[in-house]
């Protein structure tokens, strides 16, 4: 078998659900150089057996077993069996549109500056309906300037990366968990430029269960010293209430964020969903109150404009599995 163009890190911990349709949509790329590294993360649910599956139908796949060390642990573990080039990340939850690598190569092969490429996605709900498409600054200059105001710049599971700028900056960093992309971001930022495609070439998976939510707070604290880190490292004065600034307090992840960005897509239907999921996790709560007022208010208009905003067709690989 020929050296793949591409290695592609997929951490899988307990992702029965969706890890098949994940892994699909990555073999049924248009560009097809590539090995699929998947770090079975200590998987107590029936992950591991779709794993082994897979990869006894497609040589391309290659699992990686070790008890359970978290994302970073996952991620590192995948990044020393890396030999291609590039290597794309993708997580075990999401699903890449079939051209993504084909895009992402072309603009790496095109532009040896660039260390890391990311693209638009789309946000999608755990029945995989469609939410709002968000897209981050493409220029290094737009991106490198948010990541200093704590913006993430890149969407993780989204970017392709120059193997030997990541290795050479050491990987991810355990001290940095939950937000070890962003200090990757700003550690790669200060020696290669970074970009983002304006297409959405990914379906990114919102669950109240991600850690995202898990460890809001937590996050934010690891956050604001991986951004202290980044001043001093580049010799800037650290600004007067740099911490203040951003502790600021998130509404809960789950479905009232989902309603919102459904109705501000004019999605009425979807949008109404994830109130009634609201409504009975929580019938009594100024939150729910409020995001019915406010998805009412958004929806209304909408309807009446006909400002419904045209989302991407997700991929469907579940009759795969």
């Amino acid at each position: 078998m020929p050296l793949p163009d591409v290695d592609v890190v997929m951490p899988v911990y307990n992702a029965e659900t969706y890890v098949c349709e994940s892994v699909q949509s990555i073999l049924r790329q248009s560009f097809e150089s590539f090995r699929l590294i998947c770090v079975d993360d200590g998987c107590t649910d029936g992950s591991s057996e779709i794993l082994d599956r897979l990869a006894a139908e497609d040589r391309r796949i290659e699992v990686l077993r070790q008890e359970n060390a978290g994302l970073v642990g996952a991620l590192n573990a995948g990044l020393s069996k890396c030999t291609a080039p590039l290597i794309a990340r993708m997580d075990a939850d999401d699903i890449a549109m079939p051209d993504r690598f084909q895009r992402q190569v072309e603009f790496l092969q095109a532009d040896p500056k660039v260390f890391a490429v990311g693209t638009a996605i789309l946000e999608m709900d755990t029945d995989s309906e469609p939410l709002a498409i968000v897209q981050n600054p493409l220029e290094h200059e737009q991106i490198d300037a948010g990541l200093m105001q704590m913006r993430s710049g890149l969407a993780h599971p989204s970017v392709m990366m120059r193997r030997r700028a990541v290795q050479s900056l050491g990987g991810y960093r355990a001290e940095f968990e939950w937000v070890e992309d962003y200090d990757l971001w700003l550690r790669m930022s200060e020696h290669g430029r970074l970009a983002n495609l304006p297409e959405v070439l990914l379906c990114y998976r919102q669950h109240a269960s991600s850690g995202t939510w898990r460890v809001g707070e937590s996050r934010v604290q690891r956050a604001i010293a991986a951004l202290r880190e980044a001043y001093e490292r580049r010799g800037l004065l650290v600004p007067h209430g740099f911490e203040q600034r951003y502790l600021k307090v998130r509404s809960p992840g789950g479905p009232g964020k989902w309603a919102r960005k459904a109705s501000r897509q004019g999605h009425w239907g979807i949008a109404c969903k994830h109130l009634r999921k609201l409504w009975q996790e929580a019938p009594a709560s100024s939150l729910t109150w409020r995001m019915t007022l406010e998805v009412a208010a958004r929806s209304t208009t909408h309807l009446l404009f006909g400002r419904k905003t045209a989302l991407p067709e997700i991929p469907r690989y579940r009759d795969a599995a």
